[in-house]
């Protein structure tokens, strides 16, 4: 009887792991692209907490980061503690891209719009786009598939240095890359008909050592990204999270 009782425990107790693992609502995330009150920076670590009756997002910043060579980072003065906080009712969008490994939100904030876009892990992407779908009712923007409304991307990619591979073709490569990971944008060489541009800067040398510094501005001609290091898939990547995001929140 003894045996019995404990093998019922036992296994009572092996199962409490995958419910609650099932309940998860709290992920460790980086950060893509912020707009808003919550200014991180591209690469910080934040906690993203999803419950039904809040959306929370905290984490630390680096006011100030020096990158070495594309790629060290550190930072020269005490981090700042950022945060934000709001109701469901207040997301106006989610974009999903499986492809770029991103989710991003979209949500009112003092009758601004305001954008978070985050890179979870593989595990996670689906599980935190279901909970938002589950807390606001809304459908995601899906950036793995093309649409009949899609964003135009101009490509402007620039390369400098002393190693024969700096003269490779990076519109080539872009465009390949942007195709793969992004495949809901559209990538034109008409200037007027550009939503969005992308430039990149793609530097290397004697050794090597290369660097990719990536620009994305809007259709009016204004800068609303810059950042630098990774490789030109990486640069790709953040380009489409900050591309889609900005795009779907401009719809809403």
């Amino acid at each position: 009887m003894k045996r019995s009782v404990v093998f019922v425990l036992l296994a009572l107790l092996s199962c409490a792991p995958v419910h609650a693992r099932s309940a998860k609502t709290q992920f460790k995330v980086k950060v893509k692209v912020s707009s808003g009150s919550f200014e991180a920076k591209a690469g910080d670590s934040v906690q993203l907490t999803l419950r039904e009756d809040t959306i929370k997002v905290f984490g630390k910043t680096c006011p100030r980061i020096i990158v070495n060579r594309g790629r060290r980072y550190f930072c020269p003065v005490r981090e700042e503690i950022v945060s934000a906080q709001f109701p469901p009712s207040a997301i106006s969008g989610i974009v999903q891209g499986k492809n770029a490994n991103f989710v991003s939100i979209i949500w009112n904030e003092d009758g601004k719009k305001a954008t978070l876009a985050v890179e979870p892990s593989e595990r996670d992407s689906s599980l935190i786009v279901g909970l938002l779908q589950k807390a606001t009712g809304k459908k995601f923007v899906n950036a793995d598939t093309q649409s009949a409304d899609f964003p135009r991307v101009l490509l402007g990619p620039n390369s400098y240095g002393t190693n024969l591979a700096v003269h490779s073709d990076k519109f080539m490569e872009m465009t390949r890359d942007l195709k793969d990971v992004c495949p809901i944008v559209q990538v034109t060489i008409n200037e007027q008909k550009a939503d969005f541009t992308v430039r990149l800067n793609h530097i290397e040398d004697e050794l090597a050592m290369h660097e990719n510094q990536v620009e994305v501005y809007n259709k009016d001609g204004d800068l609303i990204s810059g950042n630098e290091g990774g490789s030109v898939l990486d640069a790709v990547k953040n380009a489409c999270a900050l591309i889609v995001t900005e795009w779907a929140a401009s719809r809403e």
